[in-house]
């Protein structure tokens, strides 16, 4: 049986790669223990931490005669925009083998359609068969990842950076189906649910909580006024956003405020930059813990 672990990473495709890890040095001093370019995933990234949140920032790659498309047809289609979330996860043969089994696609890193057992490293999944793309990878094999070395610590981003950060409080997904999205994520991939609820005539969430250290929210948009909705409309189904648990909102607020920035409040308990500020991004803060998470 497989078992799904730490969040690998959260991918964000650009424009310009050079300007969004200025803009990640700026506002979240990172700590960025990967750059470069991966023939066949036709790219150039950047793999950086906040505190416990590995972020991946990437741009289609300017090479001549360009093999894998696949980064370069996103962009093309969304322009800046989240991409996808990677997970690691202990046996990719075994989830693979659950995926076929539930008639999902599973495909390779140059795009390639494989089979079950055909990828001992990783995998990832058809967007529109999974409310957005998903990637599953062994430790390991692509780079050294910082928060499992001895000497890791997340401490700078709690205690001593002005935005507080604990974690990533959660990740939203948006979903035209939200029963649908809760069978994938809790009987297909294991995860369990902790909570449901409903902002009247924007969305109902579903807070899923998978791996070791991951909640995701399943959104399904009730009007298409709203940020979800709006988003479900242009884009589809997929990442909407990543909120991150603040120990103090007032001071994030004032130090986003000093990076020339305008965060905007987001409910009582929660402030959000916009894709106009982020990238393509929605980025939230929030002091609001996920009710019932089992991280503390």
């Amino acid at each position: 049986m497989f078992k799904i672990g730490k969040l690998f990473h959260l991918t964000h495709v650009v424009s310009d790669l050079a300007a969004v890890d200025e803009w990640y040095d700026n506002v979240f001093a990172v700590t960025r223990f990967y750059r470069g370019y991966e023939k066949l995933a036709g790219r150039d990234a950047s793999l950086l931490a906040i505190g416990e949140v590995i972020m991946e920032p990437m741009m289609p790659a300017r090479v001549a005669n360009l093999q894998n498309q696949s980064v370069k047809k996103f962009h093309d289609r969304f322009g800046q925009h989240f991409h996808s979330i990677a997970w690691y996860v202990d046996n990719v043969a075994e989830l693979s083998a659950k995926l076929d089994s539930e008639g999902l696609r599973l495909f390779n890193i140059v795009g390639k359609r494989v089979k079950p057992g055909e990828e001992s490293f990783a995998i990832w999944t058809h967007p529109k068969e999974t409310h957005g793309q998903l990637e599953f990878a062994v430790i390991g094999k692509y780079t050294i990842d910082p928060r499992l070395q001895p000497a890791w610590s997340a401490n700078f981003w709690r205690e001593q950076h002005p935005l507080g950060i604990e974690r990533a409080s959660h990740i939203t997904v948006v979903v035209r189906d939200l029963p649908a999205a809760k069978r994938l994520y809790c009987d297909i991939l294991d995860g369990k649910l902790l909570h449901e609820e409903e902002m009247a005539g924007r969305k109902r969430s579903a807070f899923v909580a998978i791996g070791e250290d991951t909640v995701v929210e399943l959104a399904q948009p009730l009007s298409q006024t709203g940020p979800e909705g709006r988003e479900l409309e242009a884009n589809g189904e997929g990442i909407y956003s990543v909120t991150f648990a603040t120990r103090n909102l007032t001071r994030a607020k004032a130090f986003l405020e000093s990076k020339q920035l305008k965060p905007e409040p987001d409910g009582a308990d929660a402030v959000v930059l916009d894709q106009n500020q982020a990238f393509g991004m929605v980025v939230r803060f929030t002091e609001r813990p996920v009710p019932n998470d089992p991280r503390g």
